[in-house]
């Protein structure tokens, strides 16, 4: 795997146009694995911070926040230069931080959806300024293989042109309370633009802006879907509150103490993974 990933001119266009880039072959099978076995590991209560999870309404796992906080796997991956280099490219400068993370798990069968949303909708409540698409967004990696059938992650490409839509709050859907985009909304995006789904082998790389809405179904198949998310935000673009006015929202939701991300000299997941354990 290459050190260092810089984005074409194409897939700079491509993020300004569609609001997302994808990209394949960051990493390698063993370092997509040792995710998997630290993803498995953060959702019991071994892990250092277990009230950082939430569940679903059937009491399976639906998220765990603030990874690296518990995972010198995950602490490596939001600071390797696969993932920082490009994201410097589109935030503009080396001032960023790491605003949010968080592991979805949509477990075989039971994985709830997620409705369609903004992330930013949910960021203007943790106080970000500016959901604008070089200040804040979002890099996705794929723990499994994914398919139209376990519930892939789904984009309005080119709704982040939108800016923020003023969501409505929904507490009934699922087991997580969610700013969403109303359906009236929804619909006229994707009828105008279509909809493109994240499917592909496991490690693949989304990078997407904050304004963009995506969403996706739930599981029904007999394979487990995993995602990592790390939301990324300029230093100047920081919260202006020290707690979420979100109705709902535990400890580890947001970052209320940034400081700049050093990207690392070259990856570590690499030796991690060699070694066969991350701690």
């Amino acid at each position: 795997m290459e050190a260092m990933v810089r984005l074409s001119d194409d897939q700079l266009r491509q993020y300004d146009e569609r609001g997302y880039v994808v990209l394949t072959g960051l990493f390698s099978d063993e370092e997509v694995t040792l995710l998997r076995e630290e993803a498995d590991l953060l959702q019991t209560e071994q892990r250092g911070h277990p009230e950082a999870n939430t569940y679903e309404k059937n009491g399976r796992i639906r998220a765990a926040w603030a990874m690296e906080i518990d995972s010198p796997a995950y602490a490596a991956a939001c600071r390797d230069p696969r993932v920082l280099e490009p994201v410097g490219q589109l935030l503009g400068g080396p001032e960023i931080y790491l605003l949010q993370s968080r592991l979805n798990y949509k477990v075989a069968f039971e994985g709830d959806v997620f409705q369609w949303h903004q992330d930013y909708a949910s960021w203007e409540q943790d106080g970000v300024p500016d959901g604008d698409d070089h200040k804040v967004l979002t890099v996705l990696i794929m723990l499994d293989d994914t398919d139209e059938a376990n519930g892939p992650l789904r984009f309005v490409p080119g709704s982040h042109k939108e800016g923020l839509i003023r969501p409505e709050y929904d507490e009934a859907t699922t087991s997580y309370a969610l700013h969403v985009v109303p359906d009236p909304a929804v619909s006229r995006l994707a009828l105008a633009n279509g909809v493109f789904a994240n499917v592909g082998p496991a490690g693949t790389v989304a990078i997407f802006s904050g304004n963009l809405v995506h969403g996706s179904t739930a599981n029904r198949s007999a394979h487990g879907r995993r995602n990592a998310y790390f939301a990324f935000n300029r230093l100047d673009n920081a919260p202006t509150i020290t707690q979420s006015r979100r109705k709902t929202a535990n400890a580890y939701i947001a970052n209320y103490d940034p400081k700049p991300l050093a990207v690392l000299d070259e990856p570590v997941l690499p030796g991690l993974a060699a070694a066969g354990r991350s701690r």
